[in-house]
């Protein structure tokens, strides 16, 4: 499964600390928010891009999946199942990326709230 330090790309940790800053939001938080909106919409991570795990974010997997850790692992696995646990946690980091995309911009607490709840 997924590794037990985790990391993300230091672009998406930046959006996560502006978002935190403008709402309240956890990073962690936000980057279970984000995973899940991704997932949602049906994003694909492909093992043979070149991505960078370049962030100095690191913390441990229970801290960034919380209580959404056995079904944030079950979902990777599901989708991606001849991935090794390394692959794995880059194709969450992928997911955090892609899904961040949806509520990096908002400013305040309800609108990002509106931004999740929509459909």
């Amino acid at each position: 499964m997924l590794p037990q330090t985790m990391w993300l790309n230091k672009a998406v940790e930046e959006q996560l600390q502006t978002l935190k800053g403008k709402t309240g939001v956890t990073p962690n938080v936000a980057a279970r928010i984000a995973f899940f909106r991704s997932i949602e919409k049906g994003f694909v991570f492909d093992k043979d891009t070149d991505y960078k795990l370049s962030g100095s974010f690191k913390l441990d997997k229970h801290t960034w999946l919380g209580k959404t850790q056995m079904v944030t692992e079950l979902l990777l696995k599901q989708r991606y199942p001849e991935y090794s646990d390394k692959e794995l946690q880059m194709a969450w980091a992928a997911h955090v990326e892609d899904g961040v995309s949806a509520i990096r911009n908002q400013s305040e607490l309800c609108s990002l709230i509106n931004a999740i709840t929509r459909n």
